[in-house]
């Protein structure tokens, strides 16, 4: 997936649309929507790709950190979130579970993908959506045993730990 294509879904996913995201971040509704969509004219710069990423957390949009995950899988690498991005009562049952259907997305597409011996670029799009889809399922686990852990610590040790 690319880094446009993740920032098209985070917007989608924003409580009362794009349009109240882009009052949110200062612009006209029809200039956020060029840049998510990749106009040439219009450009999404970083500044406004990290103030949707912090207004998705703050909203709990469902997969905040897409833009993130999408880059750092580009780049190589993997995005782990700090303890206490995800405020809640900490990983559930139904967390896992999501975890576990999204891999077995990842794998159904993966495995479709792969079944005549070429991979097409719509094929690996729906690859690259599944498997951010399955990260961001993994990192909502993976903050709430961070939220269960920091729970059980005393407030000074906490407080030792942050300094």
């Amino acid at each position: 997936m690319n880094i446009l294509d993740a920032a098209r879904h985070l917007v989608r996913r924003f409580p009362g649309g794009i349009e109240c995201l882009a009052i949110r971040l200062g612009k006209r509704a029809s200039t956020l929507r060029h840049e998510v969509a990749g106009s040439d004219a219009y450009k999404l710069g970083l500044q406004d790709a990290e103030l949707i990423t912090q207004l998705a957390i703050e909203e709990h949009v469902e997969n905040p950190l897409q833009l993130l995950n999408v880059l750092a899988t580009n780049c190589g690498a993997v995005l782990i979130p700090l303890p206490g991005l995800h405020e809640g009562s900490g990983a559930t049952f139904e967390d896992l579970a999501a975890t576990a259907k999204e891999f077995a997305e990842f794998v159904a597409t993966t495995s479709s993908a792969m079944a005549d011996g070429r991979v097409t670029g719509n094929e690996l799009r729906d690859v690259d959506r599944e498997l951010s889809e399955l990260i961001g399922c993994a990192q909502r686990v993976r903050a709430g045993l961070a939220a269960i852990h920091a729970a059980e610590k005393p407030a000074a040790l906490l407080e030792r730990e942050a300094a």
